[in-house]
């Protein structure tokens, strides 16, 4: 983002390349635009050029009409995913009274995202329902979002027609759409990174007025601050855009003064110092007093999670994070306009001020794979949609051919439909038909195996004598049972984030992102854990099929661990969901409780035989993660 007076929308001039905010046909700019193409004797087309005049006499309109459709699509598609159910509980303790905790009196920050889980202290506490509460701020924060994200998008360009096509094919994303609900803090932390990028944008592009300057690095640095509570990691971004501002002042710099002696490089060093006053003060101003309270409550300053994610192996996440990038692009159809990306990116790229946006696309992206990527459908990447819808409106925005363009832009909007509406093949992420948890039940019944387990041992984590559970989801299980539960992630337990085993991950295929450490049986014994239920399996009795009496080890991989750590009395429960289909839990050590739900209930209760099956019917995918847990128990 370099200053450049000609290309800025306050100075209501035409720019050399972009047609500024404000213009309403195809004059000066848009002819300049195409004397700059290098392709401009190539018949192209731009819808732009045949739309400009209706959309600039109504682009207020344009404008809510993508709000409405935007806040539909996210709640027409509103879910929850398992990990939004960690910051309900931690929420609904600190409104008990019992701090921001996962477990009563275990002070562990086992979540990323404070200003989140504090928002949902006030449901929580008011007897309202955290999910449609979540719902609700999402829808709102997804409209602000788009509403800045325009606000960028002209500053970056200088044409409003472009920027409105870019927030189309922005609402269009079914990761943007998606994001606007599941329960998570990515909306609300991609909302303040954007609203932050827009404060410093007018400076790189020329404001003159340097008090105007002033107020926006102030604007900025409440953005960045609210970032940095909402997700740590958005320091990332915040600094990579801070970056480019601060370069653009090379080209822009303050009036000479006797204190610098007129020295371009003084005069600049100046500058940047100003900035990171005027955008640091108000950033630290929020930032200083929850990292103080942070380290009186918790002890550290650093996240439990930070710990719990880290592997010895640091080439294998970043493997991992390019195929993530890699993925993303292909299963959004971007192939499609490769041979478009070839021809005209030189056009989109002769701006300074887009370069400088991608270079802070770049370092997200490198910062994706040294942290290994997410496994959760693209979560990362929505920060940084603004930016690379820009590019996308650049190269759909030109026509060759109606039916080239019908093919394009129908490959593009049926690979976004997809991720919404097909389950995935559960790598490198998994889609949102396999994330969601709520309104409806999934799949998988967590929530009506933690309300079935809330209804037989009420009274929640602080009753005596309650059983306590041990879990590798850790939400929506927790949430609904209300028990005293073990992270055996240690997302939320410490030990088990510095001391639990290593899960092997010897190649991109065998990772998992955020699931690399693991509770051994021998911690879950010594924490008293009575039901282990490690990834919830549910297992279906045909019709006329005989019920099991056993299960052997291999019925038990799912858990990842040295399964002959087991203890010789410890059995599995099936608890009936229906008809055919039972939960299994490994009961690990006796509880009363327990005990008399067996009896009350009838709940069927299977040896475990030390045996193993081998896994010659397993598939690919499935016989390298269940790998993992036999190389500990029949090697």
């Amino acid at each position: 983002m370099i200053a450049d007076d000609s290309s800025s929308p306050e100075a209501g001039t035409a720019a050399s390349s972009v047609t500024p905010v404000g213009g309403g046909t195809d004059t000066e700019g848009s002819r300049a635009h195409r004397d700059a193409d290098p392709d401009a004797g190539h018949e192209w087309e731009r819808w732009s050029d045949r739309w400009r005049p209706w959309i600039e006499r109504r682009h207020r309109l344009v404008e809510a009409a993508l709000c409405a459709v935007a806040a539909g699509g996210a709640w027409w598609f509103r879910f929850a995913q398992d990990d939004a159910f960690i910051t309900y509980r931690f929420a609904r303790n600190m409104a008990r009274g019992d701090g921001l905790v996962f477990n009563p009196g275990e002070r562990v920050e086992g979540y990323t995202n404070f200003l989140w889980t504090l928002m949902h202290v006030v449901p929580e506490r008011l007897g309202w329902d955290a999910p449609t509460f979540s719902t609700v701020v999402g829808i709102v924060v997804i409209v602000a979002k788009l509403l800045v994200a325009i606000r960028l998008a002209e500053r970056l360009t200088g044409d409003r027609v472009h920027a409105l096509a870019a927030a189309t094919l922005l609402v269009a994303c079914a990761s943007f759409i998606g994001y606007g609900t599941s329960g998570l803090e990515t909306m609300m932390q991609t909302l303040f990174i954007t609203a932050f990028a827009w404060a410093l944008t007018p400076s790189a592009l020329g404001s003159p007025e340097r008090t105007h300057l002033t107020a926006r690095r102030v604007v900025a640095g409440a953005a960045g601050g609210l970032a940095l509570l909402t997700r740590l990691d958005s320091a990332v971004l915040l600094g990579a855009w801070f970056a480019v501002h601060v370069w653009s002042q090379r080209r822009e710099p303050s009036p000479p003064t006797a204190a610098d002696g007129g020295r371009p490089a003084a005069r600049w060093a100046a500058e940047v110092l100003r900035a990171g006053a005027l955008v640091g003060l108000p950033t630290l101003a929020i930032v200083v007093p929850w990292l103080v309270w942070k380290a009186d409550f918790y002890g550290t300053l650093v996240p439990n999670t930070l710990e719990a994610k880290s592997t010895s192996n640091p080439l294998v996440p970043f493997l991992y994070g390019v195929f993530y990038l890699g993925a993303f692009f292909v299963t959004y159809g971007a192939f499609v306009l490769v041979p478009r990306w070839r021809r005209l990116r030189g056009t989109f790229f002769a701006d300074p001020a887009r370069r400088a946006a991608f270079a802070v696309v770049a370092v997200w992206f490198l910062y994706i794979c040294v942290v290994g990527a997410d496994f959760m459908e693209y979560r990362f990447l929505v920060p940084v949609l603004p930016v690379l819808a820009l590019l996308a409106a650049h190269l759909v925005d030109r026509v060759a051919t109606p039916l080239r363009q019908g093919l394009i832009v129908g490959t593009l909007v049926v690979a976004s439909a997809a991720h919404l509406l097909l389950p995935s093949v559960g790598f490198p992420v998994l889609w949102f038909a396999d994330l969601h948890h709520w309104p409806t039940e999934s799949h998988t019944s967590w929530k009506a195996m933690g309300e079935l387990l809330g209804r037989e041992f009420p009274g929640g984590s602080k009753r005596p004598g309650q059983p306590v559970i041990a879990l590798e989801p850790l939400g929506v299980i927790a949430y609904y049972s209300d028990l005293p539960t073990i992270d055996m992630l240690g997302l939320a337990d410490p030990w088990v984030a510095q001391h639990g085993f290593e899960i092997p991950s010897a190649s991109p295929l065998a990772y998992y992102p955020g699931h690399v450490k693991m509770a051994p049986i021998s911690y879950l014994e010594r924490r008293n854990v009575n039901l282990l239920i490690g990834l919830p399996q549910i297992h279906k009795y045909e019709p006329g099929e005989r019920r099991a009496t056993s299960v052997n080890f291999t019925d038990l991989l799912y858990v990842f661990q040295d399964l002959h750590e087991l203890p010789r009395d410890a059995t599995v429960i099936e608890i009936p969901l229906d008809e055919q289909k039972v939960w299994r839990i490994t009961y690990l050590t006796p509880n009363a409780l327990v005990d008399r739900a067996i009896e009350r209930n009838g709940w069927r209760q299977l040896t475990i035989e030390r045996t193993c099956d081998p896994l010659d019917d397993l598939g690919w995918l499935e016989r390298t993660v269940i790998g993992i847990g036999m190389e500990r128990s029949c090697p």
